[in-house]
């Protein structure tokens, strides 16, 4: 039972990072691969010579990270947990290398370069010299290997690295030849993992291994490598985390510090934005343009959409929904522009037949039309022909039933404060209706709807989407067997929550995951994305962004659509590892 709370919590945060919102300008710049899927291939040194970095200043910045919404705080910045608060995850703790996403590169961290075996089988990782934890102890590989066989050893534990070594994992075992040095030894090729490997926080082996239980440790007092370690203040309705004293970056953090103040949700957080109480926020804000930036000449947002598409979910356990054309024609009843006009503002572009969002470019087909019709348009004449044609004929009454008579009368769920989700509810009705569904919508709180949704106990909603480094996690986990769980055993999160399973995709995943070669994997894509287009398992919607927000009255140096360095929305549970290039690029106010 504690497991499951644990889930929701974990999934009350993504809610709030990844619900959807984008602006319809993507980077101009097609993204490129990066290196990781190469075998033999190394990140990008850092720059030899950088710039003299400015003297740090006293300023505090004002955070409302996504997903941690609360009235009164309950402290817990454990790396190994599922409910932890910013920021802890990048930000006290740090990772080896960070997929930019926005700018499709890699980024060396703490550790500054790899290499695979030719065999695919070892990957190697070349430490950064001179990092120091917050207590001025050095850093060296053996912290590596400490926290991945923690991850290991102790049942209970959360962390990106997890599904590398846990039972049944890739990875048999990591080593440390030397001070510098970390090796994983995979028992089989998968290279897909350096993701999940690059991904994980590690922690210090001097402060953890005397920690009597990780899985309920709070670490109040945390030892990081990370630029703000120094919890320097815990009140039931802020708190104050401040820079490392020994940070390995010259010069960094220019702030002094971070201060999270408590906030009940993003209207309330909106209105701490509109009078300066706010300085960097990852909360999706309604009405942004007139509501919030008209009135704060110091503001300004950027909700760029790199990661996934926002979903329509059906059951595909339950009939008509097994069925690709019931789930094409659904699609094409769905007006996407008045969705997108409704839920945000605009902000956004239609999905189209891939599934995938702009930080996928370099894998997407040139040309989408040789995929198949496109199911992604509106088009409700087609959709009740090709429903008629299926034998899903329509009533006296207009509703259609299947072949037995079972009517297609269904629930939609929606979600109370999901203002987004909530907005849609009626538009998706009616294009439901339009095609010959009967369908009610009941509203749950979110502790009820992610129950629900775990162990497949709905018909139809809504989904946020999935965050994947490459169309293989993406893919795998729409329409794989391997993430596929029957009703009411619980899923793992953003795991084929929808119980679809699609045979063909298991050959190109298998191909995807078994490569170094970049050429192969695409191709491998490219067929993942024909399976896709052919068979609907989820309908996307359209674009999901990142929701952003910040104030220039303090400091410079903020991502933003001009200067798109980082996706960079702060993120209480599930972080980015991208937010701490931002935290180290703030100057002095221009």
């Amino acid at each position: 039972m504690k497991r499951f709370q644990q889930l929701i919590v974990f999934l009350l945060v993504l809610v709030f990072a990844l619900s959807a919102c984008q602006t319809t300008d993507t980077p101009t710049e097609e993204p490129t691969a990066p290196e990781a899927t190469a075998p033999a291939a190394e990140a990008a040194p850092a720059e030899e010579a950088a710039p003299e970095a400015p003297a740090q200043s006293d300023i505090v910045l004002n955070v409302a990270p996504a997903g941690q919404a609360t009235t009164t705080f309950t402290y817990n910045f454990n790396p190994f947990s599922t409910t932890y608060m910013f920021p802890t995850w990048s930000g006290i703790y740090e990772p080896l290398m960070i997929n930019n996403r926005i700018a499709g590169e890699l980024t060396p961290w703490l550790a500054e370069s790899y290499e695979w075996s030719s065999d695919n089988l070892t990957l190697t990782f070349h430490i950064r010299e001179g990092v120091k934890w917050s207590d001025n102890t050095d850093f060296t590989s053996a912290d590596v290997v400490f926290t991945f066989d923690t991850l290991k050893n102790v049942p209970g534990l959360a962390g990106m690295g997890l599904v590398a070594v846990q039972e049944g994992g890739y990875v048999d075992s990591v080593s440390a030849p030397d001070a510098m040095t970390v090796e994983f030894h995979f028992n089989r090729v998968y290279t897909p993992g350096f993701y999940d490997v690059i991904a994980q926080q590690i922690v210090p082996e001097h402060i953890w291994k005397d920690v009597a239980d990780p899985v309920t440790e709070t670490n109040l007092t945390p030892v990081g490598t990370g630029p703000f370690t120094e919890v320097v203040s815990m009140q039931d309705q802020s708190y104050e985390v401040d820079r490392n004293p020994y940070y390995w970056q010259p010069g960094q953090p220019y702030v002094k510090g971070l201060r999270m103040p408590a906030f009940s949700g993003n209207d309330t957080s909106a209105t701490m934005f509109v009078t300066g109480e706010l300085d960097w926020t990852g909360q999706f804000f309604n009405n942004v343009d007139q509501a919030v930036l008209a009135n704060n000449p110091d503001a300004a947002c950027w909700w760029p959409a790199v990661t996934s598409d926002q979903f329509f979910m059906v059951n595909g356990t339950i009939p008509p929904f097994d069925d690709p054309i019931v789930r094409k024609a659904i699609s094409m009843s769905f007006d996407r522009e008045q969705l997108i006009q409704l839920a945000l503002q605009g902000k956004s572009s239609p999905s189209d037949i891939t599934g995938l969002s702009g930080g996928y470019a370099f894998w997407k087909a040139e040309d989408l039309s040789t995929l198949g019709d496109n199911w992604t348009i509106q088009d409700v004449e087609k959709a009740n022909q090709m429903l008629d044609e299926a034998g899903y004929a329509k009533g006296a009454d207009g509703i259609r039933t299947m072949e037995d008579g079972t009517p297609f009368d269904f629930e939609l769920v929606m979600v109370n404060g999901f203002s987004d989700w909530l907005a849609m509810a009626p538009t998706l009705q009616a294009n439901l209706e339009s095609i010959g569904f009967k369908i009610t919508i009941n509203n749950y709180d979110p502790g009820q709807f992610f129950g629900k949704l775990f162990v497949g106990d709905l018909q139809m909603s809504l989904y946020f989407g999935i965050d994947a480094d490459t169309p293989y996690v993406y893919y795998r986990n729409i329409m794989s067997s391997e993430t596929f769980k029957p009703i009411g055993e619980e899923t793992g999160f953003g795991q084929n929550m929808w119980r679809v399973v699609v045979p063909e995709a298991e050959a190109p995943l298998q191909k995807f995951a078994s490569t170094g070669d970049l050429e192969v994997q695409k191709e491998a894509a490219l067929e993942l994305q024909q399976i896709f287009a052919d068979n609907a398992p989820v309908i996307p919607l359209f674009h999901a962004p990142t929701f952003y927000c910040y104030s220039n009255a303090k400091v410079s140096g903020w991502a933003n659509e001009a200067d798109p360095f980082v996706r960079p929305m702060p993120i209480g549970q599930n972080a980015s590892a991208e937010q701490l290039i931002q935290m180290v690029s703030w100057g002095p106010k221009e």
